[in-house]
């Protein structure tokens, strides 16, 4: 997803970890969570989720009306393939900071996969008003849709979306929409980044799926699993990969 910037995410961030260069005894609580926040945001780039969630804990039994730890540890809590739970932090978010409620396409993505269909789709009409432009959020707004109506309706209550630069989202656009095909995916992208490429090769892969193709979606969605990061759609693709059966 093209991240909508929270509201006020990254100033407090940046106040925390600079208290911890602090020494005085007023700011003591304050120095251990950035520390913790630190520890645990190598951990998570790491790869190495169950340490990341373990000092997102400990950051949080430091700082507990801080809102972006509990951001932070949902997101490491899905890429650890709790999604539950990651639900429960991003519910804590908003519990907190009620005004965060439409910058958390993350908890939409958590919602699809606990089958939470309704829940889903609005969060992503939510996300629409914050991050228009966004073709990544429209076509999980109709995968949310068609998990319960089909594809035909999912195609109908499709969201609008502005103009999306990234390649080759305005071809992922046109295909979820019955405009494009397949081959338009491709050809926008055989000259492109790997980034590119996954992106393709993840929205291709749902796309299969939606249309019962599943040896072709299963095979996209392994090759979208395997870019060697550790962006949240790419674990993404690899928590897709370990739900389907």
């Amino acid at each position: 997803m093209r991240t909508a910037r929270y509201r006020g995410f990254f100033p407090a961030l940046a106040g925390l970890v600079m208290l911890a260069s602090v020494g005085d005894g007023s700011t003591q609580q304050h120095d251990s969570a950035a520390m913790l926040l630190r520890q645990a945001s190598l951990h998570e780039s790491r790869g190495d989720y169950e340490a990341a969630i373990a000092g997102y804990d400990r950051a949080i039994e430091a700082e507990p009306r801080n809102w972006q730890l509990y951001l932070m540890r949902g997101s490491a809590r899905f890429k650890d393939g709790r999604i539950e739970a990651s639900i429960e932090d991003f519910d804590q978010v908003v519990a907190l900071e009620p005004s965060q409620d439409p910058y958390l396409w993350q908890r939409g993505i958590s919602y699809y996969y606990a089958g939470r269909f309704a829940d889903c789709r609005g969060q992503f009409e939510r996300h629409r008003l914050v991050n228009p432009n966004d073709v990544e959020n429209a076509v999980w707004h109709l995968l949310c849709v068609a998990a319960e109506e089909g594809l035909e309706v999912a195609r109908e209550m499709m969201l609008p979306v502005g103009p999306d630069a990234r390649r080759p989202m305005k071809e992922i656009d046109a295909l979820f929409r019955g405009d494009g095909s397949v081959e338009e995916v491709e050809a926008a992208v055989a000259a492109e980044s790997p980034g590119a490429r996954f992106y393709a090769d993840l929205y291709l892969g749902l796309y299969y799926e939606l249309i019962g193709e599943m040896e072709r979606a299963a095979a996209a969605i392994e090759r979208a699993a395997s870019l060697p990061n550790r962006g949240y759609m790419v674990e993404v693709a690899r928590i897709h990969r370990d739900l389907t059966p």
